[in-house]
């Protein structure tokens, strides 16, 4: 597991009914004409509710009692994770979400058996009266819309059970909403609700992630048959204790708020097993809590806990654990009692050793360790037989105890930015491994043990001390992906032409000092990065890489711009940016080969002009060319219909600099200094300079102004300036700024 893994990258029931992209399955309805259906799949995004109505009048006319009944129990619709319930369904489903809808169409209403309403992903803000009409409704989806409320005659839908109407902009629900006493499945994530002012005693799944909450009402301990609860990304500073009384709860997350302590009625919860509060502000769990023994999956990362308490025993039933992010400098030896543990994540803390009975975690699969103190790993590691995955990168570590080896199931193992000096041994007898990271380490060999790791697929061993690219490499026939970057390495051995599954080739930041015509036989290479060296010429040769995409030649010492590269015709992305290499003056017109570019990056150069061929780049989106002497684009460059960003920020920032230096008045002067954040000395210095006019005087402070943010590039010092002029309220100069920030950011011709 990764340290950005969160919740839902976890072995977890995924939430039924949320949101989620690329879903989009629907069937014919048997016996409804196909043109008719296709009217409605089809639908365009700007067509008017009234031609829509029209065409729901042709289908429900070519057969009343079939429009749109889902055929397929397991499709489910773009926008929406709702499952559609196994077996044969003959009940009325009606999809008209993905439409632009603005109003929901009047012949809605008449199908008064439709018990599935799909209308998620439109543009509706408000929902017609007439909703209480379908009154066997039992699934409303109105999520991703633009609803500020919903009317009182919600509550005639008695039948209703599963209603989402997140990603809205309610403010509150009506009070007709009790009414729903069949309602067992509610989500209100995302909306503008600062209280929840009832209990519905019929909920089985509640979410209000995402809103304005600080308090739960008293009322809400009559919500018995409640078993998920979320009210993540709310106010609440107080853990609300009514929560602790709501004696079926099993799922109950209530992250990224800004609570410091829990009750002791916590031990209440007798069947939670799923409890999520990372993100807050706890210092301690109280003892209490460790009566909780039907947990499994417990994470309260990212909080200012120091200790654990030896009652973490209890937790027997305990699969999932996350500590990240927290300030444990140890952990207590019973952790290891919960022998149930699959996942165990502690990255991010201040441990110096792990617990002395971690051997004892036999079921262990994944373990997190990143980021930690620790300089030495135990051997007892080696009786964690089922682990499969293993992270220890951004410690201190000196060497890999050789017993690793017999942790034969890892899959992948992260050991970067330690202390390693050599490859460890252990890592060579992980026959399954696929995947290793030993980045930032001072490994300067290969041991040819390395070869017997057949599956390698991904590898990582950049910023080291290699000066060489190892033969041993040339075996991992199943390798896509190597990074050797920041090394010393000045040649290819020949035998890389065995590497045929190799996509991704990292080699910025070594020694080379010419182009190693080896790397021409990867005829499956697709991105290649050999940025930061001290090639002059690239060879012929280069067109044998027929598979790549992505190249990037930047920061060397080429005479002229390598045209070899034009031979490059899948080529999508190409960067020759010379911020530290020899300055290019001209690009050739044979640009125009590359007819699949997509990116272009020529900045930091010395180029006056573009090729006019450059507006023969049909699919080019991005043309960065910032830092270059390039003061007028070519006209071809407006049949670049594509185009989307065109990055010429210093010119604009000049630009900038000049509508600024004519509109700042004098009495401003000294404010604009200020926020600017210029020393006192150096505006007073400008003020007294009777030699300087007005506009030059602003000009100076700008020039220091950038001459102090160096760190940030062009773009960033545009943004920057841009809030520094709203905080001057000179609203109209900000305007006039933003207009030029748009010319560099899009350009549409």
């Amino acid at each position: 597991m990764t340290e950005n893994e969160s919740k839902s990258d976890l072995p977890a029931e995924k939430h039924e009914y949320e949101s989620s992209a690329e879903r989009n399955v629907s069937t014919v309805p048997q016996g409804v004409p196909e043109a008719a259906v296709r009217k409605l799949r089809f639908t365009s995004d700007t067509k008017d509710t009234e031609e829509l109505n029209q065409e729901l009048s042709e289908a429900f006319n070519a057969r009343p009692d079939t429009l749109l009944s889902a055929e397929n129990p397991e499709s489910a619709e773009k926008g929406s994770t709702f499952l559609m319930p196994e077996g044969k369904d003959d009940n009325f489903t009606l999809r008209l979400n993905d439409k632009g809808l603005q109003d929901m169409p009047v012949l809605t209403f008449e199908r008064q058996k439709l018990k599935r309403l799909f209308l998620h992903n439109n543009e509706l803000k408000t929902l017609h009266l007439n909703v209480g009409l379908l009154a066997n409704l039992e699934i409303l989806l109105l999520e991703r819309n633009r609803l500020t409320c919903l009317p009182p005659e919600i509550a005639f839908l008695r039948k209703l059970k599963v209603l989402n109407v997140s990603h809205n902009q309610l403010l509150n629900l009506p009070k007709e909403f009790s009414k729903l006493v069949n309602l067992q499945k509610l989500f209100l994530n995302h909306n503008n609700m600062d209280e929840f002012p009832f209990a519905l005693r019929s909920l089985e799944t509640l979410e209000l992630a995402g809103n304005k909450l600080k308090t739960l009402p008293d009322a809400m301990v009559d919500m018995e048959k409640l078993k998920v609860f979320n009210i993540d990304s709310n106010h609440f500073s107080i853990f609300p204790r009514v929560l602790c009384y709501l004696p079926n709860l099993v799922k109950l997350s209530i992250c990224q708020n800004l609570i410091q302590s829990l009750p002791k009625d916590i031990k209440e919860l007798k069947k939670l097993e799923e409890f999520s509060i990372s993100n807050n502000k706890l210092i301690f769990l109280p003892m209490q809590f460790f009566q909780l023994t039907k947990l499994k999956d417990l994470r309260v990362d990212d909080n200012k806990l120091e200790f654990l308490s030896d009652k973490v025993e209890n937790l027997r039933e305990l699969r999932f654990l996350n500590l990240a992010k927290n300030l444990f400098k140890s952990l207590t030896d019973n952790l290891c009692n919960c022998t149930m543990l699959k996942y165990l994540i502690i990255h991010d803390n201040q441990l110096t050793q792990l617990p002395a009975n971690i051997h004892r975690l036999r079921n262990l699969k994944e373990f997190s360790v990143s980021r930690n103190q620790l300089d030495s790993l135990d051997e007892q590691v080696s009786h964690l037989k089922n682990l499969s995955k293993i992270e220890l990168s951004g410690n201190a570590l000196t060497y890999v105890p050789v017993e690793l080896k017999d942790c034969i199931r890892i899959t992948k193992a992260d050991l970067s930015y330690n202390k390693l000096s050599q490859f460890p041994n252990a890592l060579c007898a992980l026959f399954d491994l696929k995947y290793l990271k030993l980045s930032g380490n001072s490994i300067s060999e290969i041991i040819p043990g390395i070869s017997d790791i057949k599956d390698l697929e991904h590898l990582e061993l950049n910023k080291n001390k290699l000066s060489s690219f190892s033969a041993c490499f040339c075996s991992f026939t199943k390798l896509v992906y190597l990074d050797l970057s920041e090394n010393e390495i000045n040649s290819i051995p020949a035998v890389v032409s065995e590497m045929k599954s190799l996509q991704v080739l990292l080699l910025h930041h070594n020694k080379f000092d010419s182009f190693p015509e080896e790397l021409c036989t990867l005829k499956f290479l697709k991105a290649l990065n050999i940025s930061n060296n001290q090639i002059k010429t690239i060879p012929l040769k280069i067109s044998n890489l027929e598979a790549i995409k992505d190249l990037n030649v930047s920061d060397n010492q080429f005479a002229s711009f390598p045209s070899e590269v034009f031979h490059l015709s899948s080529l999508e992305k190409l960067t020759v940016s010379q911020m530290n290499g020899l300055k290019l003056t001209q690009i050739p017109e044979e640009l125009s080969k590359l007819v699949c570019l997509r990116e272009l990056d020529i900045s930091h150069n010395a180029l006056k002009e573009m090729p006019e061929s450059i507006g023969e780049l049909q699919y080019l989106v991005h043309l960065i060319a910032n830092n270059n002497d390039i003061s007028q684009l070519p006209k071809s460059i407006t049949s670049l219909r594509n185009l989307q960003h065109l990055d010429l920020s210093e010119k604009i920032l000049r630009k900038m600099i000049e509508v600024i230096a004519d509109n700042v008045v004098s009495e401003n002067f000294e404010f604009f200094c200020q926020k600017l954040q210029l020393r006192q000395a150096d505006i007073k210095s400008l003020e007294n300079t009777r030699a300087l006019i007005l506009k030059e005087k602003i000009i100076k402070a700008l020039d220091v102004w950038i001459s102090e943010n160096q760190d940030l590039t062009y773009a960033e010092m545009v943004d920057k300036l841009i809030r520094i002029l709203v905080m001057t309220g000179m609203y109209d100069l900000t305007n006039e700024v933003k207009a030029l920030k748009l010319y560099s950011q899009m350009v549409k011709f």
